[in-house]
């Protein structure tokens, strides 16, 4: 009798699923701006009415269908609207520009009271570790065994079967890893980026996304020696410039 329940709710759990999968795809990508912080994006796909945010280095995954349309909505940006086709479902890594909004602050004056923490204040749990959003939603689709008795983790099962639960454990993985490049990059001042390693300050970020993608850098990112570090970055450096010509060369030849 328990087998035959625990199929009825997986022959259920598929069909849910696979019904999901047949209208909607996964829109991946990332937004960009050159002058604002991309983090915490509002990603709305108004026909469905699902909404995400992007995380810490603008990326966001979105459910959607063709036709479907996404809006892009946070204090310091322009709105954007982006009506979803077959060619944006396909790609991916969609990339969204956005576009600061220029809007007058009022003056900020600023003391130089000390700044009172859950640390300083004593309260307990102050040295607890916050989980990022990512490891939130997936210990939300994780977490708890999958069978008990005679039920079934219905949320833990649905998302293991759909990808979520994988999809999210890439996500975390991407944000570990984009915290890493972060404190790597904040190791030098953007001088040194310039004048060293010949990379124009606007395009900073760009040059630590083009490193992450080399498959040392789990194992740099984690070196007490700055000398290897440095070493990593400047063999990266002359890879990322020379790419970039052979682009600007190839693109010139097209016209």
């Amino acid at each position: 009798m328990r087998r035959y329940i625990l199929f009825l709710s997986f022959l259920s759990v598929c069909f849910y699923a696979n019904a999901q999968q047949v209208y909607y795809k996964s829109v991946k990508g990332a937004v960009v701006s050159n002058t604002q912080e991309v983090n915490g994006v509002y990603v709305i796909n108004t026909t469905s009415g699902q909404a995400t945010i992007t995380n810490a280095n603008g990326y966001f995954v979105m459910p959607a269908k063709e036709k479907d349309t996404l809006l892009f909505s946070a204090v310091q940006f322009k709105k954007k609207q982006l009506i979803v086709t077959k060619a944006i479902l396909a790609k991916k890594n969609n990339i969204v520009y956005l576009e600061e909004t220029l809007e007058e602050l009022n003056e900020v004056v600023l003391d130089n009271r000390t700044f009172v923490t859950a640390k300083s204040l004593g309260l307990p749990n102050a040295d607890a570790v916050v989980l990022t959003q990512s490891e939130r939603l997936l210990h939300d689709a994780d977490h708890g065994p999958m069978f008990g008795g005679l039920s079934v983790n219905v949320n833990k099962l649905l998302n293991a079967i759909s990808g979520r639960t994988k999809m999210l454990k890439k996500r975390v993985a991407r944000d570990r890893k984009y915290l890493e490049s972060q404190q790597m990059r904040n190791s030098y001042a953007d001088s040194v980026f310039v004048k060293d390693l010949n990379i124009p300050k606007n395009r900073i970020e760009e040059f630590m996304l083009y490193c992450e993608y080399d498959s040392e850098f789990n194992s740099i990112a984690k070196e007490k020696n700055s000398f290897i570090i440095w070493d990593f970055l400047t063999r990266k450096s002359i890879a990322f410039l020379k790419e970039d010509k052979e682009l600007k060369i190839a693109k010139q030849d097209n016209k």
